[in-house]
């Protein structure tokens, strides 16, 4: 009876080790590149990290490196964006999982959220949201976003 007992508590074990194995690797540091460039983040501040498969940043760092101007309003938590160079603006709310890229709606996997007391927002949905091309890369952990910085006449 005792063998048993330690079988199963051994195959128990293995079996909750092999599901945290997800959560671990999610902890590794994600590098975000815009147009060849490494977003920094200064140190201290909320690094990109990745939920349900999604890179989050913090959202002045990621708007202004696509050269949007970035607006908080503190009362409704809400993000209003807009970048001259796609002619795009972006509306987005705390713990919303739409969107707005100009007056159309985008569902989310992971909406904005409050970390550390900043905003975080997914990389993917801005970027493409901004006319940008984002690539993954398991191996290196690092996600490429690449724009046309020349505005189109």
């Amino acid at each position: 009876m005792n063998k048993k007992i330690i079988a199963l508590s051994v195959a128990a074990m293995t079996v909750l080790g092999a599901a945290a194995l997800p959560a671990i690797a999610d902890d590794e540091p994600v590098t975000v590149l815009i147009n060849g460039e490494t977003l920094v983040i200064p140190e201290g501040d909320t690094q990109p990290y990745i939920e349900e498969g999604r890179t989050l940043v913090p959202m002045r760092a990621i708007f202004e490196a696509l050269g949007a101007q970035v607006n908080w309003d503190q009362d409704t938590k809400t993000i209003v964006s807009y970048d001259p160079i796609s002619d795009v603006s972006i509306t987005m709310q705390v713990d919303s999982a739409t969107i707005f890229v100009g007056e159309t709606p985008i569902e989310l996997d992971v909406p904005a959220r409050l970390v550390n007391d900043r905003t975080v927002v997914p990389v993917r949905a801005i970027a493409e949201g901004m006319h940008s091309q984002v690539e993954w890369d398991q191996d290196t952990r690092t996600v490429t976003v690449t724009k046309d910085i020349e505005k189109a006449e």
